[in-house]
């Protein structure tokens, strides 16, 4: 017996002949045979007998209604075809020698015409009393006949081979079924493979172009059958080469490789590829590659805007002369710019990573460090903070939050500037105002204080005369004499800082106007047991002041360091050229040379090894009556201010405590 698919079930299989001697037809006695049930499935298979012998037609009915089919019949093929089209049973018996039409003419109208088209995979057994050499068998399997079944035959020998080629036929149709999955699965990932966005590709061992999908026209312009045999680093751009070269070698020992290269197209563009290649294995050995690689291009080129953006920005935010510290939301230093380092004394890579209050004093971050509940908006601050070297930078800062595109926050910005020397501006500014208010209280008062000390020293002079000079009241008189010349020295001393003298400035040798003062103090160094030092650059040129009020500068300046080293010590005056420019400010806090920029001067420091002064003192040892001494005026270092600034020069004072003072000076050397 020949399968649809041309398969093969020899007769002798299926011919297993009764004990009855008669071969012409079937012995009714067969039937009362025991038969044996195939039922088993609730649906019940429809088997339909055509032919034209009733008596077949009837025992055929007993045999295959035992064996749980249901069962029809017809007496000849043109009925036949239509039980086939009316009642679509699932398998055929049909006798192959009928009048009219025959078992060969029925099976090619159902296989052939397109009205049984519907029905034309029902299987089909076919049933002769013919020799095996009397009937064409091999065009019948052909045309997908599924038995053949050569008269007499015996009940189980019946049931036996429509059984099997019910299973055939299930098995036939899960082929074709599974045939038909696979040739859609090969046809989808065919189309998958030649319409995908990235190039596909496969290559032999040396490297050659094998199969290359669709997708290198769209990308580089070339027919893949121009590139087929062809190298694949033909295509890969110069420069790039040898990596590729490197990562197929890799590739051909068995492992998967992913890279970035660029390839040239055919107008000559560049582009870049992502490529990742695997290797074919056969029985355990590499015969090949198979590559995807995806166009970067446009992400690379939005990398290299990324990357010039950040640049530009960071370009930005490091050449700013403020400082500028992002934090994340744990309050860890996320950035760290040039004008930070250069205020607070830190390197980027010292701070990054680490918390606020590691470079903060904690009780620092708590004031610099805002609360940001609900809504924010940035503000000025301005504080003191303590930077690497342990020195105290005033500050002026702004607190903003650091937001995402959906407004969430985090981070911290901080940006800040040292206003260090604007405080010291300010502090100038208010010892101007005092100065101006001092001058207008002097004209105000000056002959309403000096007129009544002048009648007190008269009275008490004459009182003085008048009394014997053994009166023991004579002590009163001339404490009141020598408390009137005090006020009237003081008030001398005020005058002459709130109404200075215009300086009569000429060139003057500095050295000359120091060895005066050191001439009328000489004697007391000695006596405190001060070891005076004066040391001149050679070149150094004259100054143009007035000798008498810078005298008087230096003669206040050596006092007070007379006064700070009670136990002896180290005075040393150091003279040297020095090119600046110094500014004014006026009230409104702007600056402006007081002369041309970049003057030369010469610069003085006056430095001795006393006590020092406190650090929160220096900023107010130049305002008019601030003294630490029980006897002082406070007015000696506001006079030497004044004085200097008359002279077109500048002074400054640095001071540690318990190790000694600088006040630095600056005097003009030009008209």
């Amino acid at each position: 017996m020949h399968n649809n698919d041309g398969s093969t079930i020899q007769d002798s299989q299926l011919n297993t002949l009764n004990d009855s001697p008669a071969r012409n037809t079937l012995s009714r006695a067969v039937v009362t045979q025991e038969v044996t049930s195939h039922g088993g499935d609730q649906n019940r298979k429809t088997v339909l007998l055509i032919d034209d012998d009733k008596d077949m037609r009837e025992i055929g009915q007993k045999i295959i209604g035992a064996a749980s089919y249901n069962f029809l019949e017809a007496a000849n093929g043109k009925d036949g075809l239509a039980m086939i089209l009316k009642h679509r049973p699932d398998l055929i018996l049909l006798d192959y020698k009928m009048p009219d039409m025959t078992g060969a003419d029925v099976f090619h109208e159902l296989v052939r015409s397109p009205l049984y088209s519907t029905c034309s995979e029902t299987p089909v057994i076919m049933l002769t009393a013919k020799a095996e050499y009397d009937v064409d068998r091999n065009h019948l399997f052909e045309m997908g006949l599924s038995a053949f079944l050569v008269k007499p035959f015996g009940p189980r020998e019946l049931i036996n081979v429509i059984d099997n080629v019910f299973i055939l036929h299930q098995v036939r149709q899960k082929n074709r079924e599974l045939e038909q999955r696979i040739r859609r699965t090969e046809y989808k990932y065919q189309d998958l493979i030649e319409n995908a966005n990235d190039l596909i590709f496969t290559l032999s061992l040396k490297g050659d172009f094998i199969f290359i999908n669709r997708r290198l026209l769209t990308l580089t312009g070339y027919a893949r059958e121009d590139w087929i045999g062809r190298s694949f680093f033909e295509l890969v751009y110069e420069e790039d080469r040898p990596l590729a070269e490197e990562q197929f070698g890799i590739n051909l020992h068995g492992k998967a490789r992913i890279f970035e290269m660029r390839i040239i197209c055919q107008d000559g563009t560049i582009l870049h590829l992502s490529t990742n290649i695997n290797p074919i294995f056969e029985k355990d050995e590499v015969i090949g590659s198979v590559g995807i690689a995806r166009d970067i291009t446009q992400r690379k080129n939005l990398e290299q805007k990324i990357m010039e953006l950040k640049n530009f920005n960071e370009s930005i935010i490091q050449s700013i002369a403020s400082g500028l510290i992002t934090l994340d939301l744990d309050n860890r230093i996320t950035s760290f710019n040039s004008g930070a380092e250069d205020i607070m004394s830190y390197q980027a890579v010292e701070v990054m990573g680490k918390y606020l209050y590691d470079v903060l004093p904690m009780e620092e971050c708590r004031l610099l460090l805002p609360d940001f509940g609900g809504e924010y908006s940035p503000f000025n601050r301005e504080m003191a903070i303590t930077v690497k070297n342990g020195k105290s930078v005033y500050i002026g800062y702004t607190i903003a939050p650091l937001q995402d595109n959906n407004s969430r926050r985090f981070g911290t910005i901080i940006s800040f500037r040292d206003i260090s020397e604007i405080k010291q501006m300010q502090a100038q500014v208010i010892r101007m105002d005092r100065v101006a208010s001092l001058g207008v209280l002097a004209s105000g008062i000056a002959h309403e204080i000096r007129n009544p000390l002048a009648g007190i020293k008269t009275m008490a002079q004459n009182l003085e005369e008048e009394l014997p000079r053994n009166d023991p009241r004579l002590e009163y008189t001339s404490r009141i004499i020598r408390q009137v010349n005090r006020l009237d020295e003081l008030l001398r001393t005020f005058f002459t800082y709130a109404r200075p003298q215009t300086p009569e400035r000429k060139f003057h040798r500095l050295q000359e106007i120091v060895k005066e003062v050191h001439t009328l103090l000489h004697n007391r160094l000695m006596a405190s047991n001060i070891e005076f030092i004066e040391r001149y650059a050679n070149d150094l040129p004259l100054v143009v002041v007035d000798s008498q009020q810078i005298q008087q500068v230096f003669f206040n300046l050596i006092l007070n360091s007379l006064d700070a080293m009670a136990r002896g010590g180290k005075l040393e005056i150091a003279a040297n050229a020095k090119t600046a420019t110094l500014y004014a400010i006026d009230r409104r806090r702007k600056r402006s040379p007081k002369t041309k920029t970049n003057s030369t001067y010469v610069e003085v420091n006056v430095s001795d090894t006393g006590e020092g002064i406190k650090e929160e003192n220096l900023e107010a040892i130049f305002n008019p009556f601030f003294t630490t001494k029980p006897q002082g005026t406070g007015l000696g270092l506001s006079i030497v201010q004044r004085i200097i600034e008359e002279n077109e020069g500048e002074i400054r004072v640095k001071s540690e405590l318990g190790k000694g003072t600088t006040f630095t000076i600056l005097l003009p050397t030009e008209e």
